[in-house]
């Protein structure tokens, strides 16, 4: 057997508590990394001026450095926990894009639909996109979706919380997840100035969760509904950010101050409608079937190859 094949093997002790480890050495590999960035960004260490030669800020670099610590994290404790099998269906839902138009429309469309329709009605107003405008977020949110979101989702949704769901309920384990995903954006505030002092930790936290937990349950329910795709997922988490962010198609459209009010009570009301719809399929025994289902569909596979 080769040095290879034994790594790949999963070891039964480390995925008994697989949700425990991947937590604490994702933490841990976090604010490591991200750590060095705030003292780049602080000229405490040199490189401060790096990203600006692509265009890019620091919030985006620590961003991008930020998902590919969690992928790497994700993929090591995958392969150490459940083998090549398991890196396998990680595989499987990074790439399974043959989902329902239905779930595809809901990730592409349902929440920036729903922020602005909100922000109308809590008294904004809507002003035409001009192509241009179109095109630049048409390549911002592919940047978005591919450069950061499907890592991102990779690590929450195809790892961390769909193995909370095989213990949980869906919104115990979207509650659960929030927490993790929540610390490790902590750093991200720190670098983009939003965090100043020890003081703005405990509160930025407390409104970090939140808007976490609502996160985690609207996607969460896209993830059993689309069938355990991690790219429908990612759509859906790119269409939040692009509905809630400065600089995003919402923004873009709407005159007003109601969007970030808005974008927060569209993802409330898409999560619901997508519970709504998922009814009798929240709890344990649908995640565990739509997991069976998958580990049969990759041994086929596998056999096939």
């Amino acid at each position: 057997m080769t040095g290879s094949e034994v790594r790949a093997t999963p070891s039964p002790s480390l995925a008994q508590h697989a949700t425990g480890v991947f937590t604490l050495t994702a933490l841990v590999a976090s604010y490591t990394a991200l750590g060095l960035m705030i003292l780049v960004d602080r000229a405490v260490l040199p490189g401060r001026s790096i990203p600006s030669r692509i265009g890019w800020d620091m919030e985006e670099a620590s961003s991008l450095l930020l998902v590919l610590v969690l992928l790497a994290t994700t993929i090591s404790i995958t392969r150490v926990t459940e083998g090549t099998a398991g890196l396998r269906a990680l595989a499987g839902r990074m790439t399974r894009w043959r989902v329902g138009w239905r779930w595809w429309l809901t990730a592409v469309a349902a929440v920036p639909a729903a922020t602005v329709g909100l922000a109308v009605a809590l008294g904004d107003h809507v002003v035409a996109p001009t192509p241009r405008t179109l095109i630049g977020e048409l390549g911002a949110s592919a940047v978005g979706l591919l450069l950061i979101n499907v890592a991102e989702e990779t690590t929450w949704a195809g790892f961390l919380q769909t193995r909370l769901e095989r213990a949980h309920s869906l919104l115990v384990a979207a509650v659960l997840t929030a927490v993790p995903f929540a610390l490790v954006h902590i750093p991200i505030r720190v670098v983009a100035r939003e965090i100043d002092s020890p003081a703005e930790l405990l509160p930025q936290f407390a409104v970090l969760l939140v808007i976490c937990t609502i996160i985690r349950v609207l996607l969460g329910g896209v993830m059993r509904g689309a069938g355990n795709s991690i790219l429908v997922v990612a759509a859906t988490h790119t269409s939040f950010n692009r509905s809630n962010n400065v600089d995003g198609i919402a923004a873009d459209v709407l005159v007003g101050q109601a969007r970030p009010l808005a974008a927060l009570a569209a993802a409330i009301v898409v999560a619901a409608l997508i519970l709504f719809a998922l009814r009798g399929r929240l709890g344990r025994a649908e995640r565990l079937r739509l997991d069976a289902a998958e580990v049969s569909r990759s041994a086929s596979s596998a056999r096939r190859s």
